[in-house]
């Protein structure tokens, strides 16, 4: 039984030290980086994000519920690891990419991109950020980076965001970053209730006609 045990504890090591490499070998090569100037940045999640990001889900779950219901789904930090683990796999087919948002070195947010199931083929944008972090312009500096990001990197033809016609913070970065209101959708959510969206629209032409501007 001892040498079972030592057996054990000697393969949960090595499975260990295997991951960290694994870990290590995978942010050298892949890991997606976008600064956004003045100490901040946004990351590629990973495993090794999931109890910050965890704690910062469960700091913020009040404020966040009203407007996103997967919060209540998310009740220990293995479940963030799933949520993490998941967006890594569908990465690697260009279906999704988590960013967390780094503000002078501590995780503040997030901001995802993935691929959309409609027949357009747009990728859509999400985000969300830590209560004390709001009125920085983060959640505008990234979501402006990933959207060059999807433009050049996933080719697609166009950008969306929806959001609640009430979450006037939400609303404005598309607003902001020159998006147009496409419409609005009612949808059935997770916790059993529908919700009516706003759909903002950046097509790439627009995106590279704001490039122009911008640089004269």
């Amino acid at each position: 039984m001892q040498e079972q045990e030592s057996l054990q504890s000697s393969n949960t090591r090595e499975g260990s030290i295997g991951m960290a490499a694994f870990w290590r070998r995978w942010l050298g090569r892949k890991q997606v980086v976008l600064s956004l100037g003045k100490g901040a940045e946004i990351r590629q999640l990973t495993l090794q994000d999931a109890p910050a990001l965890f704690d910062l889900t469960v700091r913020n779950r009040e404020r966040l519920r009203r407007w996103m219901s997967w919060v209540d789904f998310v009740r220990s930090e293995e479940d963030t690891r799933g949520f993490i683990r998941e967006s890594l796999r569908k990465f690697r087919s260009a279906r999704s990419l988590q960013m967390g948002i780094w503000w002078n070195g501590s995780l503040v947010g997030t901001v995802g991109l993935f691929r959309t199931a409609s027949a357009e083929q747009e990728a859509e944008i999400g985000y969300w950020i830590d209560e004390a972090a709001e009125g920085q312009g983060l959640v505008t500096r990234a979501t402006r980076e990933l959207v060059r990001y999807a433009f050049e990197q996933w080719q697609v033809p166009a950008v969306r965001i929806r959001v609640e016609p009430e979450n006037v913070r939400s609303r404005a970065i598309p607003e902001r970053l020159g998006f147009r209101l496409r419409g609005e959708v009612t949808e059935d959510w997770a916790d059993g209730s529908q919700r009516t969206l706003l759909i903002y629209v950046m097509r790439v032409s627009e995106f590279h006609d704001q490039h122009t501007e911008e640089h004269g």
